[in-house]
């Protein structure tokens, strides 16, 4: 094996000293979203990568590395969250997800970008001190080399260090968003390339290198110790030539990792873009693969004389190719285009030339696993004519070249490149999506998707709103999707209310009988029975429901009577409802009385239309649906104790998109059920709280509904709730006030041309025509996710148990079916007592 010292000596906060004399600045970019962006859009991010090369004027080193999420890890995290009656249910379904998942590397790419710093040189020693310092430079030298000693660093280099860091840092987070590494960070980058192929890193807690204050010519200076040499462990062998293996003592006994080094040798000069995003594209990979890119800049004035100098090479080859009576060859010929179209540029745009080398990694557990990911690699980089190489005997230094701090050990491999052909990598861009924590609730370009649902409004960083949206065309899997994660919060002991107008979920606790005892069914039907059920003035208990119960009123009673805003009628209603609502017992027949009194003191000529006013609602309120709307104050408010709660109207006919009167009922009662969510979420209590609201587009389509809408959204984040909004219309779902305070969006299948349009405007991708056939195109079950980053991918729902997908499957037939299979169990096994209970 090839000897070569541990190039690290020293680092903190986010400085790497290495052996050789130099100094990095090593910075986390922030992962940024790439697929589904407009040209103009990915030509901008390109834009930004390529200033950075062209004006850092520096050597850097960019690194790409997976961080792999321990599944016993994720699966004591998640048991943790669980609370209430649903606990076991819980544990058995995160079992379930981990039993999924067994067998595939769960990971997340990160990107950190090493800029290497200017030498510095201890100021203020006479000139004999100087005379001395060079000599102890030099044998600090000669001793960093020779691995016998650990030369001490003056704290005057590494406050000059820091203040060069400053400048670079500015630059750095100018043309990329960035933040700077920690020493955690740092540890974690050195010693998790020993464990490639074994499993995850170990971390340790607050380590970091050990030095000695001494000083030095009067001057303070740290002496590091040889305590970091712990962070290199492992037993290596690259005895095979094309790979490295490490023998590792992991979980109790000993492991062995494999992994290949392989270089690019080859990338076309002319390549497209977008299209040729030359290490973005190793995602489209099932298992992760590292990169090293290195840069090391030629200033224009020096890339113009080295392309000069190349170009008198190769005419004198060419001359000497005419003076032996021989024909050019094909190479000479075309080395010469290059270097002319080479210089033109030069000449025009005098950008910097990148002396770049590009080192990946592939790592499995075994040799075949190995072989065969290398394989992979090299099939996907031939179809974009780039060639890829296993170095033989140069694995080793290969492995050494991933240590922050480094030095180029492979120097077969250099390429002199464009700032644009560097940055036309798009090192940073992701195709992660979801929360990275959480249940798993699908899959996206394969990897998990995992949505914690509360994660919005606590992740200081984002302090969003957990609100969703699912939007889509019928049968396309959006009413999946929402069900799905409305019984994954139930799990997290969250409680969820569901309004249901077609009667699509009434047989979950007959499906699923860890529901039966926290659910309560509330069915509510055109008969005295439940007559007031919905009155928006009674179950108000505070002050602000209250308040908010008589907007509410206000709003039913100007939409059923045709009052428009700022008239005397609705002036008048909006007098009566103040009036009453601070009565004890509240209620919208208290309303009417109220209105009806009105009558006598009314101008003459309102006379007339106030009567008709009083003798609407006075029919609505004893006939059909609209007895559930007006109470009077003796009826009891709807029990919201259970967890779960799922609200139903029989025969609610709503109304058609071309239908302006007909519905208004149906309407009205969307309204009072969208206050009584309102009231749901303003429980005061620390378990959050999920509206599902289906059929929403309904709703959202008349000014009042959308209010109503709007407000539920637009304060749920500070209720700890969530609105989830399920609709066939993305048309109607454009709203500002609703789309700016949705935190995550799912679009389903769009049939429709605008309707596509629209659910593009809603994802916050540009509705160009590959996006809007994509949309049109979706599979049933099978999204683009819109997360709380605003990273747009395509996410396919995985539901984990077929008692679950036959519970929360909607498609027409489907309860028949579940009844059916239902009735088969009970006459197998009489002595099942499960029942549906009737409240």
């Amino acid at each position: 094996m090839t000897q070569i010292l541990f190039p690290v000596k020293y680092f903190e906060k986010n400085l790497v000293f290495s052996t050789d004399g130099s100094v990095f600045a090593f910075y986390e970019l922030q992962p940024f979203n790439y697929d589904y962006r407009s040209v103009d859009d990915q030509l901008s991010l390109h834009g930004n990568l390529e200033a950075f090369y062209w004006n850092i004027n520096a050597d850097t080193h960019a690194l790409v590395v997976p961080e792999f999420q321990s599944l016993e890890e994720h699966q004591q995290a998640m048991n943790e969250r669980l609370s209430g009656p649903l606990t076991e249910a819980g544990r058995e379904y995160i079992q379930a997800s981990i039993d999924h998942l067994k067998g595939k590397e769960i990971h997340q790419h990160r990107f950190f970008m090493g800029v290497k710093l200017k030498q510095t040189a201890v100021k203020g020693l006479s000139f004999f001190r100087e005379i001395g310092y060079l000599f102890k430079d030099f044998k600090r030298y000669l001793l960093n080399q020779s691995g016998t000693d650990a030369p001490e660093i003056f704290e005057e280099e590494i406050h000059a260090c820091q203040v060069q860091e400053e400048l670079i840092y500015s630059r750095v987070n100018g043309y990329l968003r960035a933040r700077r590494v920690d020493a955690s960070d740092l540890e974690w980058l050195i010693r998790r390339g020993f464990y490639r192929g074994i499993g995850e890193t170990p971390r340790r807690k607050n380590w970091t290198p050990k030095t000695i204050p001494v000083k030095v010519k009067g001057k303070k200076a740290k002496r590091p110790t040889r305590d970091i040499l712990t962070l290199s462990e492992g037993r290596f062998d690259d005895s095979h030539g094309r790979r490295l293996t490490v023998e590792q003592h992991a979980n109790g006994k000993m492991k062995k990792g494999y992994m290949a080094f392989l270089t690019i040798s080859h990338i076309p000069d002319k390549a497209p873009f977008p299209g040729m995003e030359w290490l973005y594209c190793l995602q489209q990979l099932s298992f992760p693969v590292e990169a090293s890119v290195r840069t090391e800049t030629i200033e224009y004035g020096k890339a113009l004389a080295q392309v000069l100098n190349k170009k008198k090479e190769l005419k004198a080859e060419d001359e000497h190719a005419l003076e032996s009576g021989e024909e050019t060859s094909y190479h000479i010929l075309n080395s010469r285009q290059e270097a002319n179209e080479l210089e033109s540029n030069l000449r025009t745009d005098k950008f910097p030339l990148l002396h770049t080398s590009i080192v990946l990694c592939v790592s499995a557990s075994n040799e075949e696993e190995l072989n065969l990911r290398i394989q992979l690699v090299k099939d996907l980089y031939s179809d974009l004519m780039i060639q890829v190489e296993v170095p033989y005997g140069d694995q080793w230094r290969g492995f050494n070249e991933f240590i922050p701090g480094a030095k180029r050990y492979i120097t077969d491999y250099l390429h002199y490149m464009e700032p644009a052909a560097v940055a036309a990598s798009m090192i940073g861009a992701t195709r992660q999506l979801g929360d990275g924590q959480g249940h798993l609730i699908g899959v996206s370009q394969n990897l998990p998707v995992f949505f914690q649902h509360d994660r919005g409004p606590k992740d200081k960083k984002l302090s969003t709103t957990a609100s969703a949206a699912f939007i889509g065309s019928l049968g396309a899997g959006k009413s999946l999707g929402a069900n799905l994660l409305a019984y994954l919060a139930l799990l997290n002991g969250s409680k969820v209310l569901i309004f249901d107008p077609k009667d699509e979920r009434g047989h979950w606790p007959k499906l699923l009988p860890e529901l039966q005892d926290i659910t309560r069914i509330v069915t509510l039907r055109a008969s005295l029975e439940d007559r007031g059920k919905l009155d928006p003035l009674m179950g108000a208990a505070t002050s602000s429901d209250k308040l908010a119960a008589a907007e509410t009123s206000k709003r039913i009673l100007q939409f059923l009577t045709r009052a428009a805003d700022g008239t005397y009628e609705a002036i008048v209603i909006g007098k009566a409802v103040d009036h009453v609502v601070k009565q004890d017992q509240p209620s919208m027949m208290k309303v009417i009385d109220c209105l009806r009194e009105s009558l006598k003191s009314a101008p003459e000529k309102r006379q007339d239309s106030l009567e008709e006013i009083v003798d609407v609602l006075s029919y609505l309120a004893t006939s059909g649906q609209g007895q559930l709307l007006f109470g009077d104050g003796t009826q009891k408010a709807i029990d919201l104790s259970k967890p779960l709660t799922i609200l139903q109207v029989e025969d609610l006919k709503l109304p058609e998109e071309s239908q302006t009167d007909f519905g208004r009922m149906a309407i009205a009662l969307l309204m009072a059920i969208s206050d009584f969510s309102r009231r749901f979420s303003n429980q005061s209590s620390n378990d959050f709280k999920l509206v599902l609201f289906d059929e929403s587009w309904r709703l959202a389509k008349v000014r009042e509904g959308r209010a109503i809408l709007e407000e539920l959204v637009r304060t749920g984040r500070s209720k700890n709730a969530a609105i989830y909004l399920i609709s066939q219309n993305a048309k109607d779902m454009l709203g500002e006030e609703i789309r700016s305070n949705l935190g995550c969006r799912f679009v389903f299948r769009c049939r429709d041309q605008k309707e596509a349009e629209a659910a593009c405007s809603i994802l916050g991708i540009e509705p160009n025509d590959t996006n809007i056939e994509t949309i049109r195109n979706l599979p049933t079950g099978t999204c683009l996710m819109s997360d709380l980053e605003k990273r747009v991918n395509e996410m396919e729902i995985r539901v984990l148990e077929e008692r679950l997908f036959r519970a929360f499957d909607t498609r027409p037939g489907s309860h028949v079916e579940a009844d059916q299979e239902e009735a088969v169990r009970h006459i197998k096994d009489p002595e099942d007592k499960t029942v549906l209970p009737h409240l």
